[in-house]
Protein backbone atom coordinates (compact mmCIF):
# COMPACT_ATOMS: atom_id res chain seq x y z
CA UNK A 1 0.00 0.00 0.00
CA UNK A 2 0.98 3.55 -1.36
CA UNK A 3 2.03 5.76 1.66
CA UNK A 4 -0.17 9.07 2.09
CA UNK A 5 2.80 11.20 0.66
CA UNK A 6 2.68 9.43 -2.51
CA UNK A 7 -0.79 9.33 -3.01
CA UNK A 8 -0.45 12.98 -2.97
CA UNK A 9 2.66 13.10 -5.54
CA UNK A 10 0.26 11.66 -7.59
CA UNK A 11 -3.05 14.06 -6.98
CA UNK A 12 -0.86 17.06 -7.63
CA UNK A 13 1.28 15.62 -10.58
CA UNK A 14 -0.52 17.65 -13.36
CA UNK A 15 -1.46 20.71 -11.57
CA UNK A 16 -0.35 23.93 -13.21
CA UNK A 17 -2.06 26.65 -11.83
CA UNK A 18 -1.82 29.38 -9.02
CA UNK A 19 1.06 28.87 -6.57
CA UNK A 20 2.02 26.11 -7.93
CA UNK A 21 5.88 26.08 -6.70
CA UNK A 22 4.16 25.95 -3.27
CA UNK A 23 1.24 23.15 -4.16
CA UNK A 24 4.34 20.81 -5.37
CA UNK A 25 5.79 21.54 -1.50
CA UNK A 26 2.47 19.42 -0.08
CA UNK A 27 4.23 15.62 0.14
CA UNK A 28 7.13 17.09 1.35
CA UNK A 29 5.57 19.15 4.25
CA UNK A 30 3.41 16.45 5.32
CA UNK A 31 6.76 14.48 5.59
CA UNK A 32 8.14 17.15 7.62
CA UNK A 33 5.25 16.64 10.06
CA UNK A 34 5.77 13.00 10.44
CA UNK A 35 9.47 13.41 10.71
CA UNK A 36 8.92 16.18 13.23
CA UNK A 37 6.76 13.95 15.32
CA UNK A 38 8.96 11.18 15.40
CA UNK A 39 12.23 13.67 16.29
CA UNK A 40 12.92 13.67 20.17
CA UNK A 41 13.81 17.13 20.05
CA UNK A 42 10.11 18.09 19.53
CA UNK A 43 8.53 19.59 23.27
CA UNK A 44 5.63 16.91 24.12
CA UNK A 45 3.59 19.69 24.62
CA UNK A 46 3.95 20.20 20.99
CA UNK A 47 2.95 17.00 19.71
CA UNK A 48 -1.01 17.46 20.06
CA UNK A 49 -0.88 20.28 17.49
CA UNK A 50 1.57 18.51 15.08
CA UNK A 51 -0.85 15.38 15.13
CA UNK A 52 -3.99 17.23 14.26
CA UNK A 53 -1.72 19.08 11.46
CA UNK A 54 -1.18 15.72 10.07
CA UNK A 55 -4.28 14.56 10.22
CA UNK A 56 -5.58 17.72 8.69
CA UNK A 57 -3.74 17.33 5.19
CA UNK A 58 -5.49 13.42 5.19
CA UNK A 59 -8.79 15.11 6.14
CA UNK A 60 -10.78 14.97 2.66
CA UNK A 61 -13.41 18.20 4.01
CA UNK A 62 -11.52 20.48 5.25
CA UNK A 63 -11.95 24.28 5.05
CA UNK A 64 -10.51 24.04 1.53
CA UNK A 65 -11.24 20.79 0.10
CA UNK A 66 -9.47 19.01 -2.76
CA UNK A 67 -12.84 18.20 -3.95
CA UNK A 68 -13.51 21.57 -4.31
CA UNK A 69 -10.41 23.44 -5.32
CA UNK A 70 -8.43 20.95 -6.84
CA UNK A 71 -4.74 20.46 -6.28
CA UNK A 72 -5.11 23.99 -4.90
CA UNK A 73 -7.18 22.45 -1.55
CA UNK A 74 -3.74 21.41 -0.30
CA UNK A 75 -2.79 25.38 0.02
CA UNK A 76 -4.69 25.19 3.53
CA UNK A 77 -2.86 22.08 4.03
CA UNK A 78 0.35 23.79 3.41
CA UNK A 79 -0.32 27.21 5.75
CA UNK A 80 -1.24 25.03 8.50
CA UNK A 81 1.95 22.51 8.36
CA UNK A 82 3.94 26.40 8.06
CA UNK A 83 2.31 28.03 11.14
CA UNK A 84 2.69 24.94 13.24
CA UNK A 85 6.49 24.45 11.73
CA UNK A 86 6.88 28.16 13.03
CA UNK A 87 5.68 27.84 16.14
CA UNK A 88 7.69 25.16 17.00
CA UNK A 89 11.11 26.57 15.74
CA UNK A 90 10.05 29.51 18.26
CA UNK A 91 9.44 27.23 20.51
CA UNK A 92 12.75 25.21 20.46
CA UNK A 93 14.73 28.52 19.62
CA UNK A 94 16.15 27.05 16.86
CA UNK A 95 15.60 26.03 12.99
CA UNK A 96 17.66 22.81 13.35
CA UNK A 97 14.71 20.08 13.91
CA UNK A 98 13.13 21.69 10.92
CA UNK A 99 16.06 22.02 8.61
CA UNK A 100 17.15 18.11 9.66
CA UNK A 101 13.39 16.79 8.74
CA UNK A 102 13.37 18.68 5.64
CA UNK A 103 13.09 16.40 2.42
CA UNK A 104 11.65 18.75 -0.25
CA UNK A 105 12.88 21.99 -2.87
CA UNK A 106 14.41 24.32 -1.54
CA UNK A 107 15.14 26.02 1.66
CA UNK A 108 12.19 25.09 4.15
CA UNK A 109 13.10 28.24 6.16
CA UNK A 110 12.24 30.71 3.06
CA UNK A 111 9.25 28.33 2.40
CA UNK A 112 7.39 28.70 5.55
CA UNK A 113 8.37 32.43 5.51
CA UNK A 114 6.84 32.91 2.17
CA UNK A 115 3.76 31.29 2.83
CA UNK A 116 3.24 33.20 6.13
CA UNK A 117 3.93 35.97 4.57
CA UNK A 118 1.30 35.79 1.98
CA UNK A 119 -1.06 34.55 4.17
CA UNK A 120 -4.18 36.25 2.56
CA UNK A 121 -2.96 35.65 -1.25
CA UNK A 122 -3.00 31.89 -0.14
CA UNK A 123 -5.72 31.23 2.28
CA UNK A 124 -7.84 34.17 2.07
CA UNK A 125 -9.65 35.09 5.12
CA UNK A 126 -9.69 31.46 6.09
CA UNK A 127 -7.04 31.34 8.89
CA UNK A 128 -10.04 31.37 11.97
CA UNK A 129 -11.63 28.92 10.25
CA UNK A 130 -8.34 26.55 9.73
CA UNK A 131 -7.77 26.86 13.19
CA UNK A 132 -10.92 26.31 14.51
CA UNK A 133 -11.60 23.85 12.86
CA UNK A 134 -8.95 21.42 14.86
CA UNK A 135 -10.19 23.23 18.26
CA UNK A 136 -7.13 24.79 18.56
CA UNK A 137 -8.75 27.81 20.99
CA UNK A 138 -8.47 25.07 22.93
CA UNK A 139 -4.98 24.48 22.90
CA UNK A 140 -4.35 28.31 23.76
CA UNK A 141 -1.10 27.28 25.45
CA UNK A 142 0.59 26.94 22.58
CA UNK A 143 0.11 29.74 20.99
CA UNK A 144 -0.94 29.44 17.71
CA UNK A 145 -3.98 31.41 18.18
CA UNK A 146 -2.46 34.42 18.75
CA UNK A 147 1.06 34.40 16.55
CA UNK A 148 1.01 36.99 14.42
CA UNK A 149 -0.43 37.47 11.37
CA UNK A 150 1.33 38.30 8.24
Amino acid sequence: MASFDHWLEKDIAAYEGRHDDIIFQAPAMYRLLTRILDDPRLPGRMRPIVIASIAYFVLPYDVMPEETYGPYGYIDDIFLCALVAERIRQEIGSQEILTSNWDGEGDIISLIGSVLANEKALIGNNREKILQYLGYEYMDDIGLMKMDKS
